[in-house]
């Protein structure tokens, strides 16, 4: 049985730490492995290869965020149709990420309008109100139901993952076990440390974010 994280970023887009911090924090705390999908980009494939890492991406859709799982680094197309047509061509997973969590993109009733093949119902950083209104869809729809962190901080890995039923991991296989609705999806939740370190790492790139700014403005 494989504990697998289907939804963590690094410092490529606006995580913390490495891929491989994230990766081995990750095996430290019980997960047999994650996939990083980091927003809109997939240098974290290119720079680090690792047999227990799911390339992907959560794309910035038009709607809001999806993510994309493939068994290579991804090029995915933002518009949600031609998302779920190179998913569909390159044998990719696409799932909408915290999908009724109204402070952080989430797509809303537009689940119901594309052919997903999971939907993520539980998010350890998303309200309980949109985590239990993603399960009631993917019940009413059908869809695998997905748990992931979210994580940007490694501490806040292992506060969600789901199980598959594999001794060894492999890429193809895992995404396959999506597809047929051959996971468990396990809900932890936040501890106290990974909550503060979540919040102290949102200050620092805020003010990074304002000094940047600064720095610009003073230079028109």
């Amino acid at each position: 049985m494989l504990k697998i994280d289907f939804h963590v970023h690094t410092y490529y887009s606006d995580g913390k730490e490495s891929p491989k911090e994230m990766l081995n924090y990750a095996l430290k705390v019980g997960l047999n492995g994650i996939a990083i999908t980091d927003h809109d980009t997939s240098k974290a494939h290119i720079t680090f290869k690792n047999k227990f890492i799911i390339p992907g991406q959560e794309v910035t859709t038009e709607f809001g965020h999806v993510v994309i799982l493939c068994n290579f680094p991804p090029s995915p197309p933002r518009k949600i149709s031609e998302l779920i047509d190179y998913a569909k061509e390159n044998s990719c997973i696409v799932f909408p990420s915290h999908p009724f969590d109204i402070f952080r993109k989430g797509i809303g009733h537009k689940v119901f309008n594309y052919n997903f093949h999971a939907i993520e119902i539980f998010n350890s950083k998303a309200p309980k109100s949109a985590n239990k209104k993603a399960e009631e869809v993917a019940k009413q729809l059908g869809l695998p139901g997905l748990a992931n962190s979210d994580s940007h901080i490694k501490y806040a890995l292992g506060s969600a993952y789901n199980v598959v039923n594999l001794s060894e991991f492999n890429v193809d296989e895992i995404l396959d076990n999506i597809r047929k609705n051959r996971i468990e999806a396990v809900r932890i939740g936040l501890t106290v440390k990974a909550k503060f370190e979540i919040a102290k790492w949102y200050i620092q790139r805020k003010l990074r974010i304002e000094k940047d700014t600064s720095r610009i403005m003073r230079e028109v």
